[in-house]
C-alpha cells in the first residue's frame, strides 16, 4: 500500500527549514514579493501556516476558528511559525494511512465534500507552490542562497538517513 505519509513528512521538513533559513536572511527580506505587492514574503509564510491550519481543522471536523499570530513583530515571527506548523504537522500525521473517505465542511462560499486525500494533497501542493513563490521572491532581489532543490523529496529522505 502506498501512503501519503513519505509526503507528510517531506512538507513538514521543507517548510520548517525554509523557514529557518528565510530566518537567517534577515527580517528586511520579509517585505520582498515577486510582482504583487501584496503577497511579501512575511504574507506567504503567514499564510502557509494558516492554509495548514485550516485543512487541519477540516480534516479533523473542527469548526472554523481562524489562526491567530500572538506577536507579528518581525524579531519573533518566524519562530512562532515554526512552533505552529509543529503542531499542525504533529496533527496531520494520524492521516497518512487512513482510509479515503468524502469529508464534508463550510467555506466561505457555503458547505463542500472532498475526499480526505484531496485535502491532504491540496495541502501539500499548496505548500509547496507558495515555497517557491518565496524563493523567487528572494531571487527577484538577488538572494540566491536558498536552492529548493536542496528541499526536495530526495533531500527529506536524505536527511533521515
Amino acid at each position: 500500500m502506498i501512503s501519503v505519509e513519505v509526503l507528510l513528512k517531506h512538507m513538514a521538513w521543507s517548510n520548517q527549514e525554509i523557514y529557518k533559513e528565510v530566518q537567517k536572511l534577515g527580517k528586511e527580506v520579509l517585505d520582498y514579493y515577486v510582482v504583487d505587492p501584496e503577497w511579501t514574503v512575511r504574507r506567504i509564510l503567514v499564510h502557509i501556516v494558516g492554509a495548514g491550519h485550516l485543512y487541519g481543522q477540516r480534516l479533523d471536523r473542527e469548526d472554523f476558528s481562524p489562526f491567530k499570530i500572538e506577536n507579528d513583530d518581525d524579531n519573533v515571527l518566524i519562530d512562532q511559525l515554526l512552533v505552529e506548523l509543529e503542531r499542525i504537522d504533529q496533527g496531520l500525521m494520524k492521516y497518512a494511512n487512513v482510509e479515503d473517505g468524502d469529508l464534508t465542511y463550510m467555506t466561505s462560499q457555503g458547505e463542500r465534500t472532498s475526499k480526505i486525500s484531496t485535502i491532504i494533497s491540496q495541502m501539500i501542493f499548496h505548500a509547496a507552490e507558495h515555497r517557491a513563490q518565496i524563493v523567487a521572491a528572494l531571487d527577484k532581489h538577488n538572494i540566491r542562497e536558498i536552492n529548493l532543490d536542496h528541499y526536495s523529496v530526495f533531500g527529506y529522505i536524505e536527511s533521515i538517513k
